[in-house]
């Protein structure tokens, strides 16, 4: 009995000393539990969170449920309330956010959603395996409508512009997908489409509406006539003596794209000749958007400019005249001496003519006439070159001789015409027709009284001297087989008749042709002679 009173004090110390170490050690584990976070040893310690908030939830209402943001940029804050499985909130909770589509909406570690771009995204919250959701759905709501570029916009007639215009949320973002609805108080003005593109069609003033998620701008468009081209009225291809001032003035117009006359424009006129000039060189159209100018001449002979030009018109416009050279200031020289050919053919070689003032300067681009007199063409320059030379190709008239080709030059009042002269020689014989020597009578075996005369032609009807014309009698004789025509296309040859009685016959045939003339005659049987008589003596 007193070993057993002895050994209780003894166990009851024993077991005294292991709650206590028990106790410690517990105090320590919730301690390091309680500190593992701070710490970075929770995953080590194989406690993904130690919190107990977060191990007590049992679920999460996120408030709202659904959201609509109206503009990009705008914010939705979702609350979270964290409750255990008995409904009791909790404090304290680890909440993780996370949105599904960043590129629609992003949240914050605090619950804050942000609208990124149209579209819907969910917003998810999770505490240890609880997660709940909420919808956010981010539509743009139009609230203003910004028409791109300046407030008012100027237009040439007939010019075409592309107008933009951009709808916009709350927050100045551009919405997309809205098509702008175009519309034009003043269609006789301004025509604009379903895409924005104006067209300027008369000078006024139109405004432009634009209307799109029920919100609407307005735009000024001015239209204005703009010159668009230069026309001459009057003034071209007047002619005057070099030096000397056009008899008319020229009258120019500057007209809009749609042809109306544009008033208040300036226009520049000058000579492309230094020595020439215009009055005015600078003018403003009228309200018929005309100018007229006054144009002197310079000294040179030929053709002259006058350039007029718009500022702001590509084109130039160009008006010519033609300067006569002064008459005592021209020297014409015939540089085709001794011409000559086939009457009715074109002279194997042209006719040159030269011009130069008296100081033997060339007369270059000098307009320049030909005519020929005795029914002959003419094909030639119509103007001298830069060395004043000018040719052309004459082609004879069909009479053979002497013919005439007149240069004219300047003025033909002022200014006699110059002529040149070449000679017409007859072509080739082509024909031969019997002149005289038809139908004669005389006795057989005598000469007839005429001769026969033939003459021989070209095609052109000119008498062709030195022709052969071969005689062929079928009876009788002739003088000479071979006759040669005389210069002025003429042979003789006399016929002695054969001895029968009757008609006979002789042919004239041309050489080289088959051209030929028969010639017929009557011959007389000769007279007999009576015997003479003797008269008998008287005795």
């Amino acid at each position: 009995m007193k070993r057993s009173s002895a050994a209780a004090p003894g166990l009851f110390s024993g077991a005294h000393k292991w709650f206590t170490g028990i106790l410690t050690t517990a105090a320590a584990l919730l301690a390091l539990a309680v500190n593992a976070r701070n710490l970075g040893i929770a995953p080590w310690l194989g406690l993904l969170d130690l919190n107990f908030a977060d191990h007590a939830a049992s679920r999460i209402v996120l408030t709202p449920r659904s959201d609509t943001l109206r503009a990009l940029g705008d914010t939705a804050v979702l609350t979270a309330t964290v409750t255990d499985a008995h409904g009791a909130a909790l404090a304290g909770a680890t909440l993780r956010w996370r949105s599904v589509d960043t590129s629609i909406a992003v949240v914050d570690s605090g619950g804050a959603v942000v609208a990124r771009a149209p579209g819907r995204s969910s917003i998810e919250v999770t505490v240890r395996e609880v997660t709940a959701r909420a919808t956010i759905h981010v539509v743009q709501q139009p609230a203003s409508i910004t028409l791109v570029g300046d407030s008012a916009v100027r237009l040439a007639d007939g010019d075409s512009l592309r107008l933009l215009a951009q709808v916009q949320d709350a927050r100045g973002h551009r919405v997309l997908g809205l098509f702008p609805r175009w519309e034009t108080a003043d269609s006789a003005v301004l025509a604009v489409d379903s895409l924005g593109l104006a067209r300027a069609l008369a000078p006024g003033r139109a405004y432009v509406r634009v209307s799109a998620g029920g919100q609407q701008a307005r735009l000024r468009v001015d239209v204005a006539l703009a010159p668009a081209a230069l026309v001459l009225q009057s003034g071209e291809g007047q002619r005057a003596l070099a030096g000397r001032r056009l008899p008319d003035p020229v009258v120019l117009q500057v007209r809009a794209r749609a042809g109306q006359p544009v008033p208040g424009t300036q226009v520049l006129l000058s000579a492309d000749d230094e020595a020439g000039r215009v009055e005015p060189d600078t003018a403003t159209t009228d309200a018929d958007g005309r100018v007229r100018a006054a144009w002197t001449l310079s000294p040179r002979a030929g053709i002259q400019h006058l350039v007029a030009r718009v500022p702001g018109v590509d084109s130039a416009l160009t008006v010519t005249a033609e300067a006569d050279p002064a008459p005592g200031n021209v020297r014409i020289e015939v540089l085709s001496p001794d011409l000559r050919g086939v009457a009715g053919e074109e002279l194997s070689q042209p006719v040159l003519v030269r011009l130069t003032d008296t100081l033997g300067l060339a007369l270059g681009l000098v307009r320049i006439g030909w005519s020929s007199l005795e029914g002959g063409t003419i094909a030639g320059s119509a103007r001298t070159d830069s060395s004043g030379a000018a040719q052309a190709y004459w082609t004879l008239g069909r009479r053979a001789g002497r013919q005439r080709l007149l240069v004219q030059v300047g003025n033909p009042r002022l200014i006699p015409a110059t002529p040149v002269v070449a000679v017409a020689e007859a072509g080739a014989p082509s024909g031969v027709v019997l002149q005289s020597g038809q139908g004669q009578r005389a006795t057989a075996g005598t000469r007839l009284p005429k001769a026969i005369v033939v003459l021989v032609r070209d095609a052109g009807g000119n008498p062709v001297g030195g022709a052969s014309v071969t005689v062929l009698p079928a009876a009788g004789s002739v003088e000479d087989s071979v006759l040669i025509t005389g210069p002025d296309g003429r042979a003789a040859v006399r016929w002695t008749l054969g001895a029968a009685a009757g008609e006979q016959r002789l042919a004239l045939r041309l050489a080289g042709t088959a051209a030929s003339v028969q010639v017929t005659a009557t011959s007389r049987a000769p007279v007999p002679v009576a015997p003479a008589r003797v008269k008998p003596r008287r005795g």
